[in-house]
């Protein structure tokens, strides 16, 4: 089992200035079977209109997932969110996004973006750590980020194509690709600009990222509190305002 991760001076550091941070392993061997084995058992249940999609997404899965559920509500990663977060912490979004084998730069592409572009959250304290299921690096579809960029504040995003659900920020420059073992992590800001390009591997580029707030966030969009999500973990803290997980 890894211990809570407590973020260094000079990662604390890092994430006021770069607005991200990378976590090393938040797996064992044993929480990385786990998880592969989840998100097998999705794609084996993928129907045959779905199969040559080259991205597959399966949101809110912990319920169904024991082992993204373990590393979710009590992985190592849950301390350096309360590092930046504060001791008040909830899971409000988690999600698989595994990365066909097909190359296609244009449909393989998840364009630069912001997490609070598609949900914002208020104040801006949501936090998303991506967790890499596979060694993850620039040709199989590693995330890249633009360090700074979550200085900003919530920019306009746009949909890059008609036929598209991606949202997208114009940026100029290709970034920081975040390169990972399996089992390692890097953690962002909901402000953070990122993106992911297409997998050119021979195999599937499997990844599951969690999005953490403070109790006290809103979700304006939605009209409630992060804490009163329907699908919110309490991870961290006792506020009295917080629901049991």
């Amino acid at each position: 089992m890894i211990p809570d991760i407590s973020l260094t001076p000079e990662q604390l550091e890092q994430w006021r200035r770069d607005g991200f941070v990378r976590l090393g392993r938040v797996l064992d061997d044993e929480g990385l079977a786990a998880c592969r084995a989840d998100e097998g058992a999705l794609r084996a249940a993928v129907g045959s209109n779905e199969r040559n999609a080259s991205t597959h997404f399966w949101c809110l899965v912990m319920r169904q997932c024991p082992g993204v559920r373990r590393l979710a509500t009590s992985g190592p990663q849950i301390g350096a969110a309360a590092d930046i977060l504060g001791q008040d912490v909830v899971l409000w979004w988690n999600q698989f996004v595994t990365k066909m084998p097909d190359g296609d730069a244009v449909r393989g592409e998840f364009t630069w973006h912001q997490d609070n572009g598609y949900v914002d959250v208020s104040p801006g304290s949501n936090l998303t750590v991506w967790v890499a299921l596979d060694d993850v690096d620039t040709v199989n579809g590693c995330v890249w980020v633009q360090p700074g960029s979550h200085a900003q504040g919530l920019l306009p995003h746009n949909r890059p194509r008609e036929d598209s659900w991606h949202l997208q920020v114009p940026v100029a420059g290709d970034g920081v690709p975040a390169l990972l073992r399996a089992g390692e992590a890097v953690m962002f800001s909901g402000y953070t600009l990122h993106r992911s390009l297409a997998n050119r591997s021979a195999a599937p580029r499997r990844a599951f990222f969690m999005q953490y707030a403070h109790a006290d966030a809103l979700l304006p969009a939605k009209n409630l509190a992060a804490v009163d999500h329907p699908d919110a973990w309490v991870v961290r803290g006792g506020s009295s305002r917080m629901r049991p997980a």
